[in-house]
């Protein structure tokens, strides 16, 4: 694929999957993610009748503040931020700064738990009604989304105006990754609201569980992406030119 728009995100994530120290911290950190999601179900099967298995569930829960499982998902998100945040310091590019700050809210949503605290105060000040079967806090946390994700649009068109070449090749994954993330964390926590209570545990996997891995995504991609970002640029110019 040697031209057209996908031509940049091409060779980035070329030289990324062709780094074998990438593909396996992005292995392990996969089957740590697994196998924490594997002993969520497995130990939620008999959590009601074996307190063993009631605090290995509780510990290992996908979505329980606290819980092994929200804490290594905070620590990804925050490591992704860091990472991005040295490709910023070393390429100067304006992508950069709008994907650490990017990944940074993603972090901060997950770990003070963002959404849910804003669209709490947001459902209650603006005297929101359930319509559709959400209520208040649903509806105040879609807001609080779109405040952020407006915010977050600012610094996505500084960007976009002041790019360079290779940045769309940057930007494409990880919006790619993004994409994931907002259809298990946002969507699937809608639709979560109308389904029997019986499907509560496959969308917790869904959602909680498909958030993780495109956190995970998200970060090893910065990961590859911080140890190739020179080759890469340098290989566009040089197209280019």
């Amino acid at each position: 694929m040697s031209s057209g728009v996908l031509a940049e995100p091409y060779r980035l994530l070329s030289l990324i999957w062709g780094d074998r120290l990438v593909r396996q911290v992005l292995a392990v950190v996969l089957g740590v993610i697994l196998a924490i999601i594997l002993v969520f179900t497995v130990s939620g099967i008999w959590s009601d009748g074996s307190e063993l298995a009631h605090i290995v569930h509780s510990n290992f829960h996908l979505s329980e503040d606290g819980s092994l499982a929200e804490n290594f998902n905070h620590g990804i998100a925050f490591v992704a931020a860091f990472l991005l945040l040295a490709s910023a310091i070393q390429t100067r590019s304006r992508v950069f700064v709008f994907l650490t700050l990017l990944y940074g809210f993603i972090w901060l949503d997950d770990s003070a738990r963002y959404h849910e605290r804003v669209g709490e105060k947001l459902g209650r000040v603006l005297d929101i009604q359930p319509h559709f079967g959400l209520g208040a806090q649903e509806y105040g946390e879609l807001l609080a989304w779109t405040l952020a994700g407006a915010v977050l649009a600012v610094v996505l068109l500084w960007a976009w105006a002041g790019r360079r070449r290779g940045d769309v090749g940057v930007l494409l994954p990880f919006l790619g990754c993004f994409v994931l993330l907002f259809l298990c964390g946002v969507v699937a926590d809608v639709v979560h609201k109308w389904v029997p209570e019986g499907l509560n545990p496959l969308f917790q996997v869904i959602e909680d569980g498909g958030e993780m891995i495109a956190v995970a995504l998200g970060a090893a991609l910065a990961f590859g992406t911080l140890r190739h970002v020179e080759a890469y640029y340098a290989g566009v110019e040089e197209t280019s030119g």
